[in-house]
């Protein structure tokens, strides 16, 4: 299996990841939302190619900002991580993570977020964004909106509140 950014032909199976990992058309649509919009990151969309050529995973970033002290930032949301249920388990996601974070760390973000299971994305290193005295957008549990510091003390003093493009809200 190859992690690679996706391409353009790839996105009819990308969007049928999502469509059987999630069991409905939700982040599939979310992620058509976002690649027409200017938060859209194509060298952080990441997808998982088995052997057979099959698209089994996809990862996407994509730019948010946070607003802290009168001033803004950009920093990413993680939305979606898929795999193929027939895959899952099998450390796809895990490794399209630690690439994702990479890249990430590569392209000098300071941040990134996510609304997820809260006994998956700890063990990269997200935690409660509270911590960081940065609020979430919208009304979820603290444990399930977490954030990655990428570069230690890169959130330090940007307590505020994160703002999600309005491609996040299209599809809910």
């Amino acid at each position: 299996m190859i992690i690679r950014k996706e391409q353009p032909q790839d996105f009819q199976a990308i969007r049928r990841v999502n469509e059987e990992a999630f069991k409905g058309t939700v982040e599939a649509d979310l992620i058509e939302s976002i690649r027409s919009s200017d938060y859209y990151q194509p060298s952080l969309s990441l997808v998982v190619e088995a052997f057979d050529g099959n698209i089994v995973g996809y990862l996407m970033f994509s730019e948010i900002s946070l607003e802290a002290a009168g001033r803004s930032r950009f920093i990413l949301a993680l939305a979606p991580l898929a795999v193929l249920p027939e895959y899952q388990g099998s450390r796809i996601g895990s490794k399209l993570m630690e690439e994702g974070i990479r890249l990430a760390r590569e392209k000098a973000y300071p941040a990134i977020a996510v609304l997820g299971h809260a006994d998956f994305y700890p063990r990269f290193g997200f935690i409660s964004s509270e911590q960081f005295g940065i609020r979430a957008p919208f009304d979820v549990p603290a444990e399930y909106f977490m954030l990655l510091e990428l570069y230690d003390g890169s959130l330090e003093n940007l307590a505020g509140t994160i703002h999600y493009p309005a491609a996040f809200s299209e599809n809910n």
